[in-house]
């Protein structure tokens, strides 16, 4: 742009007649000119949004959760939208998934302010599926969704800072205070992320965790509260490692409703606790009839990590409850437990960094 803005300059027939130091001066003047009024740009650009610095010794958090804060959707908007999830879902081959029409049914329900559209066209720029690969683009949909108010577009925002996206830097500094305004404002995924990396013993900023456990258990109770699945499993893992029983106890719910919530990682840990006993694990006795069945859930979250199942108690319940009749069907499992389709998918969110 300054080359431009030089040959512009030198094109102009009365520079001849400034003579050479007024036309240095007026060279200087309009390169100074240039970067101010281009900083001055840059600085209206939410990506460059000037953030308190992360505080890992906060002392207060109030749990806000994203649906309370995010544009109202359209209801035409948001059936352009569940077309396009179901054209890239993940229970499809990836040869079979059709981004290139999803991109435009996201990009018509984006139209109307539809807010995980808008999120799911950055990932589909970002990474060129369906469109042309153009991380700009993907930066500008996300600044858009930033000034629509949307947490999760401020925690995005945080892993382009992160991974240096577009022109971007790398930056870890400038990435955590996205987060943090991201978790703030109400982001389940960034609230995970940094939940988690508060329950430490010490502070070891190079290693990513800090010691600011009462804060943190608070973030991921919020996470877990808009049906963030890592985020139980982050609070099961936490009580797991207390080695009580009122901790194995609490950390088998956590785990509970990590894999209703979708998280496989949470399924494998009861599979695991069942499979091995209460001697290191929370599980208060060997169980293969549920270590079974859990092993089935976390396959089929394995295969399609979209998959929720909010009737899991009713098919698949915790000690002391009786485990109801199962005929092997694994199928018949899944369908019992309520296998539903999720509400979003997003393309990088903090519970993914």
């Amino acid at each position: 742009m300054e080359k431009t803005f030089l040959r512009s300059f030198f094109r102009s027939p009365w520079y001849i007649r400034l003579g050479l130091p007024l036309l240095a001066a007026c060279l200087l003047f309009g390169i100074a000119q240039f970067t101010y009024e281009h900083r001055h740009i840059m600085s209206n650009q939410l990506r460059y949004s000037q953030l308190p610095l992360f505080n890992p010794h906060r002392t207060e958090f109030t749990c806000i959760q994203q649906v309370a804060v995010v544009p109202p959707i359209d209801p035409e908007a948001n059936l352009w939208f569940e077309q396009g999830m179901a054209l890239t879902s993940e229970d499809k081959y990836e040869e079979d998934k059709d981004y290139k029409t999803a991109a435009v049914l996201w990009t018509k329900a984006a139209q109307r302010k539809h807010w995980k559209a808008q999120n799911n066209l950055a990932g589909l720029y970002l990474h060129g599926k369906g469109v042309p690969l153009d991380p700009e683009k993907a930066l500008q949909l996300t600044e858009e969704a930033m000034a629509w108010g949307v947490p999760q577009a401020w925690d995005n925002m945080g892993s382009y800072h992160m991974q240096g996206v577009g022109g971007l830097k790398p930056d870890a500094t400038v990435a955590y205070a996205f987060w943090q305004k991201a978790a703030d404002m109400g982001a389940p995924g960034a609230q995970t992320l940094l939940g988690a990396q508060l329950l430490a013993s010490y502070d070891s900023p190079k290693d990513g965790f800090w010691a600011n456990k009462k804060i943190g258990l608070q973030m991921l109770e919020c996470a877990l509260s808009q049906g963030q699945g890592a985020a139980a499993r982050k609070l099961g893992l936490e009580y797991e490692r207390q080695k009580t029983s009122e901790g194995k106890h609490r950390a088998l719910a956590y785990y509970q409703e990590g894999v209703k919530f979708g998280d496989q990682d949470s399924a494998d840990a009861l599979e695991i606790a069942f499979e091995s006993g209460p001697l290191d694990y929370a599980a208060p006795f060997v169980d293969h009839d549920r270590e079974r069945r859990y092993q089935v859930f976390g396959k089929a979250l394995r295969d399609n990590p979209d998959l929720r199942f909010p009737n899991l108690d009713k098919i698949l319940p915790l000690p002391p409850a009786k485990l109801p009749y199962w005929d092997g069907d694994e199928n018949h499992l899944l369908d019992s437990a309520g296998e539903a389709r999720p509400v979003s998918v997003e393309p990088m969110s903090g519970s993914a960094k």
